[in-house]
């Protein structure tokens, strides 16, 4: 690893001392008016866009002058057109803590493999701003601007990759839009699956429902995950290692929670069939056991598929894969 490398890791442990977004700030976020907005009001704009959000709590934002047109209070009632923006200011922020023990595994020039922990948001969203992996690699890649490539929901952890250029991005994103990068999981579920081998292909949902959740629909996005059962525990759980070969959101999660077996610790996709509202952890609540473990794809320069891979997660340390290091082949 060389001095550069070892130089972003150690500003990256310094940050998990005092979290960036854990020191009140003035959080102001961007509100955008898209072309079907155009020729209504500012307030029925906003409850169209933000339907999760009530109009009464946006009608108390507007009063308290938190909706911004520059440096002057927006008017609820001002016709907006498509393209303009106005601002959200939400004073005083302080977030929620996270897990921010984010390592650099591979720097290349094209771009960069990371080990996401959690919980922790990867981009700015809800509650989260500063205390995000983009946010916490900006302090250590000044003046560059690292592109998503693909995600993993917060309460996930394992390998991620991120473009440093914009080229480099269009070129990674292709590979996970067409299914061409290889994704191994490890997972815990609660209940034993009934088969060493099982394969789930029932379709996901395009859009989320109350809560921010997706559902498995007949009439959604294909979907499909291989699984191979890699231990039953006495506890009533299961090993696995899972095979996405799309990448629909929640796809692992939906799946085993639709097979009747859940992944251990999901906050959302619940035992018996239950539901909730989306959630991220908190650090005092047990993990979520899910943790994506490689990652394969053509590398940008040379076409060649290169593989990166992370640690076994802790989980793993009760099973005897994970005492034997098995998790790791």
């Amino acid at each position: 690893m060389n001095a550069t490398l070892q130089q972003r890791n150690e500003g990256l442990r310094q940050l998990q001392g005092q979290l960036p977004g854990s020191i009140p700030y003035d959080n102001v976020r961007p509100i955008n008016v898209p072309a079907s907005c155009d020729g209504k009001t500012l307030l029925e704009c906003v409850t169209s866009v933000y339907p999760q959000v009530g109009e009464s709590q946006w009608q108390l934002w507007f009063s308290e002058g938190h909706i911004l047109s520059g440096d002057d209070r927006a008017d609820p009632k001002a016709i907006v057109r498509g393209g303009q923006q106005f601002q959200h200011s939400f004073p005083d922020t302080t977030e929620p803590e996270v897990d921010a023990a984010v390592r650099i595994l591979t720097e290349e020039s094209e771009f960069i493999v990371v080990y996401k922990p959690a919980p922790l948001p990867v981009h700015p969203c809800g509650r989260f701003n500063l205390n995000t992996l983009t946010s916490l690699l900006a302090t250590v890649y000044p003046g560059e601007d690292l592109r998503l490539v693909h995600r993993l929901d917060a309460n996930t952890t394992g390998v991620m990759v991120l473009a440093r250029t914009r080229k480099v991005a269009t070129h990674l994103r292709q590979q996970f839009d067409l299914n061409q990068v290889q994704k191994q999981y490890l997972v815990r579920c609660v209940g034993h699956p009934p088969a060493k081998e099982f394969v789930c292909d029932e379709r996901i949902g395009k859009r989320t429902v109350k809560g921010g959740t997706r559902e498995l629909r007949h009439d959604g996005q294909e979907s499909r995950t291989r699984f191979h059962l890699l231990e039953q525990l006495a506890d009533g759980t299961a090993v696995l290692r899972a095979f996405p070969e799309t990448g629909r959101t929640n796809q692992i999660r939906l799946h085993l929670w639709g097979k009747g077996t859940p992944v251990l610790g999901d906050p959302t996709y619940l035992v018996d069939g239950q539901r909730v509202a989306n959630q991220t952890l908190t650090l005092a609540d047990p993990p979520m056991c899910l943790h994506a473990q490689s990652l394969s794809f053509r590398h940008p320069q040379t076409e060649e598929m290169v593989c990166f891979r992370s640690r076994e997660p802790a989980w793993m340390s009760d099973s005897e894969h994970g005492r034997l290091g098995l998790g790791d082949t």
